[in-house]
């Protein structure tokens, strides 16, 4: 999963969820007060580092003075660090909170402890923050481990690598919490149909980097294979990838 690069007997796979990131973040573009977000993640990985990006720009689409805070804990599941890294952004007047991180729930219930904002990550865990919860960007597995079983049994199947989004199934928007307003709702679902459609390139350039780089010429619309090799940080992202 995830790798750029396919043999005879590997392959691989996956999913544009950087789709879903940039929707919950013109959520989380609308509903910030301080115009301060957080986003803890685990190592400055490509997917990693698309997400965060992915979210920011979001936020931006919708909001211009939005900021967003980018922090690594080295580790995918550490619940005291991602406890620590929370409670710091939240002193610092961070009021969204979201992750790339393989266990959600610590930074999910922090968010909530706190009455600040959260997105989520992975799946649905509006359960474990039934106040604050905004939405999050969800896997959907379903359908492509159907068509590779098949064209498995059938004898089809050759190795490659394989993209898949909001076109393919393999990705979703986590359903909305009880506080994110209805036109914020009616724009997210707007914003996650023009990006299923293709209608919507969010990565089209042109587009700096954190240190005022151009990384994407103007016009120009990465692709897949190229989102997914991404090893920098947006304009407007505060943090490191070391």
């Amino acid at each position: 999963q995830g790798a750029l690069k396919s043999t005879d007997n590997f392959g691989a796979y996956m999913g544009n969820i950087w789709q879903l990131e940039y929707a919950a973040g013109q959520v989380a573009g609308k509903v910030t007060e301080s115009n301060k977000l957080g986003f803890i993640a685990a190592f400055p990985i490509p997917q990693t580092l698309l997400n965060v990006n992915a979210f920011h720009l979001g936020a931006k689409s919708v909001n211009p003075d939005v900021e967003t805070t980018f922090v690594l804990l080295n580790d995918w599941c550490d619940p005291a660090k991602q406890t620590s890294a929370a409670e710091t952004m939240i002193d610092a007047g961070i009021d969204v909170l979201t992750q790339h991180q393989d266990c959600t729930t610590t930074i999910i219930e922090a968010a909530e402890r706190a009455g600040i904002f959260v997105s989520g990550y992975h799946q649905d865990a509006s359960a474990a923050a039934p106040e604050v919860w905004l939405t999050g960007a969800v896997w959907n597995w379903g359908p492509i481990y159907t068509e590779i079983v098949k064209e498995i049994t059938d004898g089809t199947y050759k190795a490659s690598v394989m993209f898949g989004g909001l076109d393919a199934g393999w990705v979703k928007l986590a359903p909305f919490g009880p506080n994110v307003p209805q036109d914020v709702q009616d724009l997210a679902l707007k914003t996650v149909e023009e990006l299923r459609s293709g209608e919507l390139k969010p990565f089209t350039g042109p587009m700096n980097d954190q240190n005022g780089e151009l990384k994407i010429e103007a016009g120009e619309a990465p692709s897949d294979e190229t989102l997914q090799s991404i090893d920098w940080l947006v304009e407007g992202v505060t943090g490191s990838t070391g």
